[in-house]
């Protein structure tokens, strides 16, 4: 069950069974990366400045259009 409110997530898996702890992880780690629950984690790792942020966006879109990196 994925429950969403806000920018709060719950992710949650339920084991029925002592022996099913294995899926339940695996099934965790599932649900997990398809809430990009690592991508997150791995951006906010590290502290960004804005004007960082903005600058990758820009790089991002101009090489996306096909132009050169190198002019920025």
């Amino acid at each position: 069950m994925i429950k969403k409110s806000g920018c709060k997530r719950v992710v949650s898996v339920e084991v029925k069974d002592p022996e099913s702890l294995e899926y339940a992880l695996k099934l965790l780690k599932r649900k997990l990366k398809k809430e990009n629950f690592y991508v997150e984690l791995r951006k906010k790792e590290f502290y960004q400045k804005p004007s960082e942020i903005k600058r990758a966006q820009r790089r991002r879109r101009k090489t996306s259009d096909g132009d050169d990196l190198n002019k920025l």
